[in-house]
């Protein structure tokens, strides 16, 4: 038995606090181990009735600006959560309960950085009675949109991720492509923070977003100038935190991708609407354990004959 196989949790439940990016409310966070095949689980801890929602795309109820998800038969809901799901994902964790007692996960940096050290910290345990489950891409799929966002899912025997976006000055075109496993890809985008530009914060406010946001917890642009004192962490770090906002809303899908992933100026909505196309026919897509997959990718390079 290969333990990188097995389905996986954190070690130990570790507990933090901050404020959200958009509601500026304090929320504290719990990172609770959970059981084989449970998933990842929000929690409201602060409603008493129908206060779980499942980190699952059919449960999203808003992507403007940021990924929502809600529990349809109460008023419990979780959002901001594409940072956290990324960092839980880029660690490989399966199963896991958040139990939170506010509306929005903190924003912290702005990026996955200070999850990622949350979650190091609490440490990985191997579930070694179950394996992971695959969701296999069996077929070319797009979405786009009249933005000029653009989404393709295709079959590959290994994970590939391509992004590329545009923006005004000092943004402008960048691009970055990954042929390797997704937790190495995560790697390198993991302190990738949120931005912004400095024209459009009143207008966010106005329609009760980025209440608490600031200099500690995003980047902003402001007459072509990055107000930050620091800088960039990175030349790449706009595409590089696009690709961690696709890596925590693709987590959505309950399973870990195999396939091929080309984003063009990708964002929550587009996110959310690649998810609905590939679940919306089994045509589309195939679930698998870890031993399916390695065995029918033997199969395919003439190690074996039959699969599972």
């Amino acid at each position: 038995m290969v333990l990188d196989d097995m389905q996986k949790t954190i070690a130990k439940e570790v507990t933090f606090e901050g404020k959200g990016l958009h509601s500026d409310k304090n929320c504290k966070i719990s990172l609770i181990p959970a059981h084989e095949n449970s998933g990842i689980v929000f929690k409201r801890t602060d409603i008493d009735e129908d206060n779980i929602i499942p980190a699952d795309f059919k449960y999203i109820s808003n992507s403007n600006l940021c990924t929502t998800l809600k529990n349809y038969n109460s008023e419990a809901k979780i959002f901001t959560v594409e940072h956290l799901l990324a960092a839980i994902k880029g660690n490989d964790i399966d199963n896991l309960l958040i139990e939170c007692n506010s509306p929005e996960i903190p924003a912290l940096d702005g990026s996955a950085l200070e999850f990622d050290k949350i979650i190091k910290a609490a440490g990985i345990h191997h579930q070694e009675n179950y394996f992971k489950k695959y969701i296999v891409v069996k077929k070319e799929i797009t979405v786009k949109n009249h933005k000029g966002s653009k989404i393709t899912l295709s079959p590959s025997n290994e994970f590939k991720l391509k992004c590329k976006i545009k923006f005004p000055k000092p943004i402008g075109e960048q691009s970055l492509e990954f042929n390797k496993p997704l937790t190495e890809i995560y790697k390198e985008v993991f302190s990738a923070r949120t931005f912004c530009f400095f024209r459009d914060i009143e207008s966010m406010k106005k329609n009760g977003f980025a209440k608490g946001g600031s200099l500690k917890n995003a980047i902003v642009i402001k007459n072509n100038i990055i107000l930050n004192e620091d800088g960039l962490r990175d030349r790449n770090e706009f595409v590089k935190h696009k690709i961690l906002d696709v890596i925590g809303d693709l987590a959505l899908s309950n399973y870990n991708l195999m396939g091929s992933i080309e984003a063009i100026c990708p964002g929550h909505e587009i996110n959310k609407a690649i998810l609905e196309k590939l679940f919306s026919s089994y045509n589309n897509y195939s679930i698998l354990n870890e031993k399916q997959c390695n065995l029918e990718s033997k199969a395919e390079s003439g190690l074996i004959v039959s699969n599972i």
